[in-house]
């Protein structure tokens, strides 16, 4: 890794890894290209799994399908974070695959738990609301300006602004 930027450096090591949608909501699976773009790679509904072909040290970050919202990763079976390199511990949000995930019943595979972000109140709240209400309605409601000027605006970053469909 070089710098802030994530991105994938080798493809020298291959991996499996399996992703399990363990949350209620659908997400997007976007893989960090070799020049640091996220590229959308899979869409994995809630309750479901998408297994595939990756390397060590290719960064992976799950995000909400509706808000966009980065969702939490956890490598099933490892529990503690402390003697992890500070580079694998990007954020909660972003998983990099390293050898130190690799168990010996399974060799080259690796398991990922994709779980709920943990929000404030006030984002649940609106998440709930824009993903029942077009803008149009929300402009509508019976509600002070402040909150609704609150309401139309995205919870994260425009999908636009955050990946590029794989090619």
């Amino acid at each position: 890794m070089n710098g802030n930027t994530l991105r994938s450096s080798s493809d020298t090591n291959p991996v499996t890894i399996t992703f399990s949608n363990e949350s209620s909501w659908n997400v997007l699976l976007l893989w960090y290209d070799y020049e640091g773009r996220c590229v959308l790679y899979a869409s994995i509904r809630s309750g479901r799994t998408c297994s595939l072909f990756s390397f060590l040290t290719h960064p992976w970050v799950a995000v909400d399908a509706i808000s966009f919202c980065p969702m939490s990763l956890t490598v099933s079976g490892q529990t503690d974070d402390a003697d992890a390199d500070p580079q694998e511990r990007t954020s909660l949000c972003v998983f990099i695959p390293s050898e130190r995930y690799l168990s010996s019943q399974q060799p080259s595979t690796i398991s990922v738990s994709i779980k709920l972000p943990v929000l404030s109140l006030a984002d649940l709240c609106k998440r709930r609301v824009q993903t029942m209400l077009p803008p149009d309605c929300i402009r509508q409601l019976d509600l002070p300006q402040l909150l609704i000027n609150t309401l139309l605006r995205p919870l994260t970053v425009p999908w636009d602004r955050l990946a590029t469909n794989r090619t």
